[in-house]
């Protein structure tokens, strides 16, 4: 019997009448290609956005932050407290104190706010990465007049490396005998920085904490420490902030830590919410094509009659030809279901290659598409896409066990 199954699958793909080439056999191809197709750029494009989201949110900022609630800010001594507490701490790769302030960042007429980040630029490792992203002249800050910008801000205020800007600071205004004045300084800009996003490329400056110390008038304090964790304990932020925050406040401290996933997790909730409504209702595209599917194996039951009678006559098992069937639905999804998902790389790739499509900045938060081929997503497309075809394929074979031999060879 397995003889008979095996010789007819064989004459059905070698068939000289080439009936895999039909066009119930051809638009069920391309429905099961396009839609597998489909599925794939989209899980693509949104675990690439959510992967270089993330990288670029941590690259420019830190993972865990201390400060205290309210406005006050750090002083020397719980700078060198903490920092002796983070020591102890094996998740911890890294930590330095900042100076944060707003300010006006001006060049003649041309007037942007902008965000004065105070870092300690010497320092070997630093929990944000500030200095990969640098695209033109340097990192460093040794004066107390060098500042590094982001490349939206100085195109917005048309200046480059070595030009000057003049930063205004309402905050740390002094007063004089004419009133009160706002304090302004000008800076040489010594490096420009592309991150990538664009609430951080338009907005963020740097400066060596001196100089942020005498521009925020902020003399020997701090807004916060920084902390980088080790890559393994990065999705952990939360978890050890928290617990860090019950310890220090056992000892009658009055810290409060944040991690990046308290500012960010609703971000990436959304998106991975998202993506998973995004896959189950594009998953409804292998459904309709698996339409074809049925209409593909209810043609060949049919137009096969006569065969299927005979063999039946022989005694072959209606069991063995339902298997006849679905083998060769299966064997042409499977080919179909593969072609999809490497079509739909390709033009994923496509897509992330290209410059002629950007996107908003100022709305998506970056200007590129980037992809990410993640095996787990393949894995599952190829999963659902097959699941599907399958049922799709049971359905119409029931009519195989409704044949009338006696009926068929009559006719």
């Amino acid at each position: 019997m397995f003889q008979i199954a095996l010789f007819f699958l064989k004459r059905y793909f070698h068939s000289p009448r080439k009936e895999w080439m039909r066009s119930d056999s051809f638009f069920m191809i391309l429905g099961i290609v396009l839609s597998v197709a489909t599925l794939t750029v989209s899980q693509s494009i949104f675990e690439g956005y959510e992967n270089v989201l993330k990288d670029t949110i941590l690259g420019v900022n830190s993972h865990i932050y201390v400060f205290k609630p309210g406005e006050a800010n750090l002083d020397i001594a719980d700078i060198g407290f903490l920092q002796e507490f983070l020591k102890q701490q094996q998740e911890v790769a890294s930590y330095a104190p900042v100076i944060m302030n707003q300010a006006m960042a001006t060049n003649g007429e041309q007037v942007k706010g902008c965000l004065i980040r105070g870092i300690d630029w010497e320092k070997a490792f630093l929990p944000t990465a500030y200095r990969d992203y640098i695209i033109r002249g340097s990192w460093r800050l040794p004066g107390m007049n060098n500042v590094v910008i982001g490349y939206r801000l100085a195109q917005e205020l048309n200046l480059g490396v070595n030009d000057t800007l003049t930063l205004i600071s309402i905050a740390s205004a002094r007063v004089t005998p004419l009133g009160v004045k706002p304090r302004e300084e000008r800076y040489l800009i010594t490096g420009i920085y592309k991150s990538g996003m664009y609430e951080y490329d338009s907005k963020f400056l740097f400066m060596n904490l001196d100089a942020a110390h005498r521009f925020t008038g902020m003399s020997e304090e701090y807004s916060m420490l920084e902390v980088g964790l080790e890559e393994s304990y990065i999705e952990e932020a939360d978890y050890l902030a928290y617990r860090w925050e019950t310890l220090l406040n056992q000892e009658d401290y009055n810290y409060q830590i944040s991690s990046w996933i308290d500012f960010n997790g609703n971000l990436f909730a959304l998106l991975k919410l998202e993506k998973w409504v995004i896959f189950i209702i594009l998953s409804f595209l292998v459904l309709i094509a698996s339409f074809n599917v049925i209409s593909s194996v209810s043609t060949a039951i049919i137009s096969r009659r006569k065969d299927l009678g005979i063999l039946l006559a022989f005694g072959t098992s209606r069991n063995i030809l339902q298997k006849i069937f679905l083998s060769r639905s299966l064997s042409i999804s499977l080919v179909s279901v593969c072609c999809g998902l490497i079509l739909g790389i390709l033009i994923a790739l496509g897509l992330s290659w290209q410059k002629f499509f950007l996107l908003k900045a100022d709305v998506y938060f970056l200007e590129k598409i980037n992809v990410s081929i993640e095996l787990y997503s393949l894995g599952l497309i190829f999963a659902v896409s097959m699941l599907v075809v399958f049922v799709a394929t049971v359905l119409p074979l029931r009519k195989i066990t409704k044949l009338q031999v006696t009926t068929i060879l009559r006719h």
